[in-house]
């Protein structure tokens, strides 16, 4: 696993939520926990949030493998 303290944890997702890119949800009332998925503005990230695992994949042994539903999973055609 990715050694990151959780309060650094805590302040990263923060600021992805203020900037609309993840939105968080409970999923757990005691202890209280969320669920943090991609905003349809953060999708416009996927590819490169894909792109930058398969490069830890093949680069940084021992790095978190993502599951496949991740991996496959395609972001929404751009409007122009």
């Amino acid at each position: 696993p990715e050694r990151i303290t959780t309060n650094v944890l805590t302040d990263r997702l923060a600021l992805m939520e203020q900037l609309g890119v993840v939105q968080k949800k409970p999923y757990e009332k005691r202890p209280l926990r969320f669920e943090y998925t991609l905003t349809p503005k953060g999708m416009g990230l996927l590819p490169v949030l894909q792109e930058m695992c398969r490069w830890a994949n093949r680069h940084i042994p021992g790095t978190w493998i993502p599951p496949k539903s991740f991996m496959n999973k395609r972001a929404p055609a751009r409007r122009r």
